[in-house]
């Protein structure tokens, strides 16, 4: 998950949507992202739709990472 603030137009990055809301929809500050999580669980992120609201910007998207594998075979000299 890709999160915009707008107001400040910072990027945040988040494995998933329980994660994202965790730490943008706390008491500490006031909910801030304008849109609830139930309702974003429900939304259709699908053909690269994006939420967008008039604090936030929400898209949904693939992390590549590395496997273990990959690692120790990349990095096995060091």
């Amino acid at each position: 998950m890709h999160l915009v603030v707008k107001a400040t137009g910072k990027n945040y990055f988040y494995g998933n949507l329980k994660a994202l809301f965790d730490n943008h929809e706390t008491d500490e500050n006031d909910g801030t992202l304008g849109v609830s999580y139930n309702y974003m669980k429900n939304y259709d992120f699908s053909d690269g739709r994006t939420y967008e609201n008039s604090v936030c910007v929400i898209r949904k998207g693939i992390i590549d990472t590395t496997t273990k594998k990959e690692w120790k075979r990349n990095n096995k000299n060091r």
